[in-house]
């Protein structure tokens, strides 16, 4: 037996019984390996999101996806490359989920940014352990992560700017999406610490009216997220 209570053994035998599928067509190995690797990163997110990031170990992980320790270290070197893994893949689809939401649009700024958001929300909601895992267990892998928060801060930004092709009445910061950005970061994680509200999809007024307000003003911005 190793660590987390599954040999190696019974992994190979978990594999097999994966590879067959209805017709008795064996699945192609790459298949196997996709979806095994994906069954880590899911365990992962669910005990991090429980537990916190330094509470949590590889023999966690292990048990939480149900494979073989030596499942686990074919795909990952160790926890925090496991996490890495997991944090790019989920802020992944959750960049591409805003992208494909308010590229297509030809509105006006605010509305463009409602719809950003709006996806953004349903994407953290569709993988709740996964949206906590990151946003708020991220910042307690240290100064490793520091890169990536910093990609991901300037990724967003980037969406944001390039939506905004109106000038300003007053002219702003070169900086002014990187902040606003970094700002919807942490209301986000206070509010999936907390826990309020549960349904992070309500939030979708306050983050509206918080990304207009550099931009349009407040009373602007309160105007254009009471008529969406």
């Amino acid at each position: 037996m190793t660590a987390g209570g599954y040999s190696p053994s019974m992994g190979d035998t978990a594999g097999a019984r994966r590879r067959a599928v209805p017709g008795g067509h064996p699945l192609r190995d790459e298949v196997v390996a996709h979806h095994r690797r994906q069954r880590i990163l899911d365990g992962a997110a669910v005990v991090i999101a429980e537990r916190g990031y330094r509470q949590v170990s590889v023999a966690d992980i292990v048990k939480s996806a149900a494979i073989a320790r030596t499942r686990f270290y074919e795909n990952f070197a160790s926890k925090q490359d496991c996490f890495f893994a997991l944090y790019d893949a989920s802020m992944a689809k959750a960049l591409q989920s805003v992208e494909a939401a308010c590229e297509p649009v030809e509105g006006e700024f605010p509305e463009r940014v409602r719809l950003g958001l709006a996806a953004l929300l349903a994407a953290l909601e569709s993988d709740p352990a996964a949206a906590r895992a990151c946003i708020v267990e991220g910042p307690a892998v240290g100064a490793a992560i520091n890169e990536r928060f910093e990609r991901l801060i300037g990724d967003f930004a980037a969406l944001l700017r390039r939506g905004r092709t109106e000038e300003t009445e007053v002219e702003l910061p070169e900086t002014v999406e990187e902040t606003v950005v970094g700002g919807l970061y942490w209301l986000l994680y206070y509010a999936l610490l907390e826990g309020k509200p549960k349904r992070i999809g309500r939030l979708l007024p306050q983050l509206t009216e918080f990304s207009l307000i550099p931009f349009v003003g407040t009373e602007a911005a309160r105007t254009a997220t009471a008529a969406s």
